[in-house]
């Protein structure tokens, strides 16, 4: 009995605790767009320094973008992959690039079920 009291009031200091918002970050929105060719993820958020020495709060936007596109060539498929992070602050925008050309080998190979399907 007294564990379980023990244990319900540690669970309700912590959940008055993490309601007062006591953290330094700020989590303003978050979103996340995935198409059949692209991705892209961004987050903005408030990141609070110091709250005695009266600075303003610095505005974060970090995300990252992600797109794709596969190449048709007689023998082989290659897929070109760009993928690009990015970082606004304070400091300005910063943006790294990462560029790929991979080969893709498809499976060629039918299925059981789509066999089956197509002899009837």
């Amino acid at each position: 009995m007294i564990r379980v009291t023990t244990c319900l009031l540690v669970f309700v200091f912590f959940a008055f605790y993490i309601d007062q918002n006591y953290a330094s970050t700020k989590v303003l929105y978050e979103f996340h767009i995935r198409e059949a060719n692209q991705q892209r993820d961004e987050k903005g958020e408030i990141k609070d320094s110091s709250e005695e020495s009266g600075e303003e709060p610095e505005l974060i936007i970090t995300g990252k973008r992600t797109s794709s596109y596969v190449f048709p060539i007689k023998d082989n498929n290659y897929v070109y992959v760009e993928t690009a992070t990015y970082v606004a602050d304070n400091n300005g925008y910063h943006v790294k690039y990462n560029i790929s050309l991979d080969a893709v080998e498809l499976d060629r190979r039918l299925s059981g079920q789509a066999l089956k399907t197509t002899a009837g």
